[in-house]
């Protein structure tokens, strides 16, 4: 089954088999370390319990010579024990074989009780346990859980013990493990971080080496089973090609006669139209020259509309001619008012002089008629004046514009015979090119004529390559299938039973 994976899977699950060989390693360290840090306690507790053994065997020696009485002897062991501490506030305790308390330093008060009853929270009888190890191996170690003085919570403890028989006295002496339990756990939690940071490191490696390794082993497969396929694919396409080829040959060389056939007579026609041609380009030119006289017409029409143009702007002149006879119309009329005042005064006087100024009174009165008769007529002319002003700025107005639509007519007729003018040179340019591509497509189609004879030879010669061809495309394609055969082995070497998606 394993061989069925492929290289990444195959890669990772070696880093994976790594980490769990580094794993099994850290948790025997993690022992080894739990191991090597009670073993020093022990290594502590016994040396403390040899000061003790010592000091009691010494004492033991001199009741045994009868240097001290064995009372004597007991009492001064008692005192020098009772005053031993180390590590702050530990002590020897003494104990007998009946799980009494000989001497407890820092509670005189069990000092000679039974403690064969006394239980720690996990319901063990430890003085009872103590003595069985006494007498049993005559020293060793116990654990068991006891509080710290002036607390109530029970911590794991270690007692190391000796036994006497001589006067059945075990002494021991304990320590807590909680600085233990604590070391370990900063031990465990650099070790953890450790073994984080190795199983990522190791992962992210055999990731980074599997990718590296297969991304391009995917790539080089990829091209080769795309390779192979488009190989062979393109030599089916060329066996088939190869075969129309050789059918081809033969009907392109029965092709070629015909249509070496039909160039002689496109070889005639194309001669016709190159004479049909030049005499459209004669015509052409003909077009031209009338054209270029009908826009030099259109030029003068222009000219004669600008002239008039011009003419009908001289009809403001008389405007001007009327408005100063208006001008002059109303003096006279200033005229005929002061000479109606003159003969009414004229009239006055005459009636003043009585019987003498009767003729100066007809002459005042017929220079008043003549000057009424004047005003009269002023004003008359005054109306014609102003009826005529009238008039001729309507005609002005009509013949400006009339003129002005006559000469943007006149312009875009003159623009379109120059549009047509520039038009029918380019015909006339185009139908030259047209004549001369004639001339040459006809020197072309009988080059044609003369490579279809040669074209004849070559599809001969064709038939007999088409037939190497075919071989040469069976040999690809036996190829082609041995190609595909290596890319499916180095597929399944690199992916396993996964298929590759092309």
């Amino acid at each position: 089954m394993f061989n069925n994976k492929g290289i990444k899977y195959k890669i990772i699950l070696s880093s994976l088999f790594s980490v769990m060989i580094f794993s099994v390693f850290l948790i025997w360290l993690l022992n080894f370390y739990w191991n090597l840090l009670i073993d020093a306690k022990k290594e502590k507790l016994q040396s403390i319990v040899d000061v003790g053994a010592t000091l009691v065997a010494s004492y033991i020696d001199l009741a045994q010579k009868g240097i001290l009485s064995k009372e004597e002897a007991q009492k001064r062991a008692k005192e020098n024990l009772n005053a031993i501490r180390y590590s702050g506030n530990e002590y020897i305790f003494l104990t007998n074989s009946k799980a009494y308390q000989v001497l407890n330093p820092v509670k005189p008060e069990l000092s000679g009780k039974d403690m064969s009853n006394f239980k720690d929270p996990t319901g063990l009888k430890l003085y009872v346990e103590i003595a069985r190890v006494a007498t049993t191996s005559g020293k060793g170690y116990v654990e068991y859980m006891f509080p710290k003085a002036g607390s109530s919570t029970p911590i794991k403890k270690i007692s190391c013990i000796k036994y006497f028989p001589e006067w059945d006295w075990i002494v021991g002496t304990g320590l807590y493990i909680d600085d233990v339990n604590n070391s370990m756990i900063k031990f465990i939690e650099i070790l953890l971080f450790a073994c984080l940071f190795c199983i990522v490191t190791f992962i992210g490696v055999g990731i980074y080496f599997a990718n590296s390794v297969v991304n391009p082993l995917v790539e080089v497969c990829k091209s080769l089973l795309n390779s192979s396929d488009s190989l062979l694919h393109k030599s089916n396409q060329l066996k088939d090609s190869s075969s129309s080829v050789k059918k081809y040959s033969n009907d392109q060389a029965a092709s070629i006669q015909t249509t070496a056939a039909s160039i002689s007579e496109i070889t005639s026609m194309i001669g016709k139209t190159t004479e049909l041609t030049s005499t459209s380009a004669k015509l052409a030119n003909d077009i031209s020259s009338k054209a270029a006289d009908g826009e030099v017409s259109m030029k003068n029409m222009i000219s004669s509309m600008q002239s008039i143009h011009e003419a009908s702007s001289k009809l403001k002149d008389i405007e001007s001619i009327i408005t100063e006879i208006e001008t002059k119309t109303q003096v006279i009329n200033k005229i005929v008012s002061k000479t109606e005042l003159l003969s009414l005064n004229a009239s006055i006087e005459a009636a003043r002089a009585g019987m003498h100024g009767k003729g100066f009174a007809v002459v005042a009165e017929e220079v008043g008629n003549l000057a009424s008769t004047s005003g009269k007529s002023s004003k008359e002319i005054n109306t014609l004046l102003q009826k005529s002003r009238e008039e001729i700025q309507r005609i002005l107005v009509q013949t400006v514009a009339k003129v002005e639509e006559g000469q943007s007519r006149t312009l875009k007729v003159s623009e379109a015979f120059t549009e047509i003018v520039v038009g029918i040179k380019e015909i006339n340019n185009q139908m030259m090119q047209v004549s001369d591509a004639t001339k040459e497509q006809e020197i072309g189609v009988k080059q044609i004529a003369t490579a279809m004879g040669q074209l004849d030879q070559l599809a001969i010669k064709n038939t007999g390559e088409s037939e190497n061809s075919l071989k040469v495309t069976a040999d690809i394609s036996s190829e082609s299938n041995n190609l595909k055969e290596i890319v499916s082995k180095t597929e399944k070497v690199v992916f396993g039973l996964k298929k590759l998606k092309s």
